[in-house]
């Protein structure tokens, strides 16, 4: 439970940022920017990597595995350039 000092507090802050019209748009805006959905890129490399890593391992070795994983990294990395972009 709040004391009445702190919910003075919080009643103050909360009239602070409903004067702050960046916030209240920011807040009213839905989660993901826009009405369409974010394709979820990063639990997709994600499980690739999880599943082609055993097999890759099992046809090339440790050289068809670094690959790999060097491919996931230059994928990760594009995907957070992209998400910085927007």
């Amino acid at each position: 439970m709040l004391n009445d000092h702190e919910r003075r507090t919080l009643a103050e802050l909360e009239h602070h940022l409903q004067g702050d019209a960046d916030f209240v748009a920011r807040m009213a805006a839905p989660a993901g920017g826009g009405s369409e959905p974010v394709f979820p890129a990063v639990p997709v490399l994600c499980a690739l990597l999880f599943i082609l890593v055993p097999l890759v391992m099992l046809l090339f070795g440790w050289p068809g595995v670094l690959v790999v994983v060097d491919l996931f990294a230059a994928a990760m990395a594009i995907v957070m350039l992209r998400r910085r972009a927007r």
